[in-house]
């Protein structure tokens, strides 16, 4: 069954509901489809409303993706933030952040594609719209205080830097997994094991 076919067409000047909709469509059409396919028809079509529609509320597709990589992040946090509520050892906070960044990279491949995906075309902005970069940062938040609290004696800018290394490591497992599938990489909570015991050594 087709997005289209789930979704009744949406009433004119439905507002907010109407934007929500192209978001939460256009969202579950790249679990399927190349961002770089993407258009307004295809959207809007799925959506059940015109192609107009979609200007009522963005002004143009970028713009539509910008706000659906917004929702992409935010549901990292969420994911992140639930996997170590319950977790009182920094170490173990840490291990459990990491492991479930990897559970959604490997279960929402499609949605982790779009939330890294490097413009090709030479006329793309060669940085991220600043709130982008402000939400994304915000749904690494959880990993960087968990850091923070293996490493209470260390400065911001170390703590900031030690997580981006792990996220680093993360990131380059999570890419592999998907563009090289039949490749034998190690286990996978023996490798966060090792990668957070490595990074977060503490100073004796």
């Amino acid at each position: 069954m087709t997005v289209a076919n789930r979704r009744a067409r949406s009433p004119r000047g439905s507002g907010e509901d109407l934007r929500a909709a192209l978001v939460a469509t256009t969202a579950e059409l790249l679990e399927t489809h190349d961002l770089d396919s993407l258009s307004v028809r295809t959207v809007t079509s799925a959506t059940g409303v015109s192609p107009t529609a979609l200007y009522l509320h963005f002004t143009d597709l970028p713009e539509l993706l910008r706000a659906v990589k917004k929702r992409f992040f935010t549901e990292l946090r969420d994911a992140l933030t639930a996997a170590a509520a319950d977790i009182a050892d920094p170490s173990e906070r840490v291990r459990a952040l990491a492991l479930a960044y990897l559970a959604y990279a490997r279960e929402h491949v499609g949605q982790y594609a779009v939330m890294f995906h490097a413009h090709r075309r030479t006329d793309a902005p060669s940085t991220p719209a600043p709130e982008l970069v402000e939400i994304g940062w915000a749904a690494f938040e959880p990993l960087i205080d968990a850091v923070g609290a293996v490493l209470p004696a260390a400065p911001a800018d170390e703590v900031r830097e030690t997580s981006v290394e792990l996220w680093l490591a993360l990131h380059g497992r999570a890419q592999l997994s998907v563009a090289m599938p039949w490749f034998d990489l190690p286990d996978e909570t023996r490798y966060v094991t090792r990668l957070v015991r490595q990074l977060l050594v503490q100073p004796t």
